[in-house]
């Protein structure tokens, strides 16, 4: 496989859309991709635990499929000389209004492998503390839970009406129980 070429053919105030010219042995072909507008450096996750042992979760509306979501505090890092952890600590604190201790890097990811190269770099931070500083973007419908971790497996198996899971979560969640970080 080798990407023989690109081409932008839309650019819009968050997106661009950019075909990806191929050759995988005699066949060649085009695949679309999405990149974000003003955003080299990526996006953060935070995995956030408070001092007993609670989750932060978000319950988030998501344009794109028309529903809520369950997810994990995150977002852009599109801040001119934000650092991954200062976007980090300004995403948990703008989205749920709870102030992160020690960030402690997990792993980088990529976003959606088939979508974009958009890559996630994961933070997990504990003993977080709820000082009410909210301030989410007005595209935004966020509603912050807390969910004890040993009522996380029965939560993501009985969701909200109405409401999606984001698999990332799962995933992130069982690697650090795997790796003996968190216990459910």
């Amino acid at each position: 496989m080798r990407i023989t070429g690109q081409e932008t053919v839309y650019t819009g105030k968050f997106l661009r859309i950019v075909n990806k010219h191929y050759k995988n042995g005699e066949n060649i072909g085009i695949w679309e991709t999405v990149e974000r507008v003003n955003v080299e450096k990526g996006a953060v996750v935070v995995v956030a635990i408070t001092k007993n042992n609670e989750l932060i979760l978000e319950r988030n509306y998501r344009m794109a499929v028309e529903s809520y979501v369950i997810q994990l505090p995150a977002g852009l890092m599109d801040k001119p000389g934000e650092t991954k952890e200062e976007a980090a600590r300004r995403e948990l604190l703008e989205e749920t209004g709870y102030l992160a201790g020690k960030m402690i890097p997990l792993m980088d990811a990529p976003e959606s492998v088939v979508l974009t190269p958009t890559n996630l770099s994961h933070f997990l931070t504990t003993g977080v503390e709820y000082i009410g500083k909210e301030n989410p973007d007005p595209a935004e419908q966020i509603e912050v839970l807390k969910i004890p971790l040993n009522r996380l497996t029965e939560f993501l198996l009985n969701l909200p009406p109405d409401t999606g899971l984001d698999l990332r979560v799962t995933g992130i969640i069982w690697i650090l129980e795997k790796q003996g970080i968190i216990k459910l």
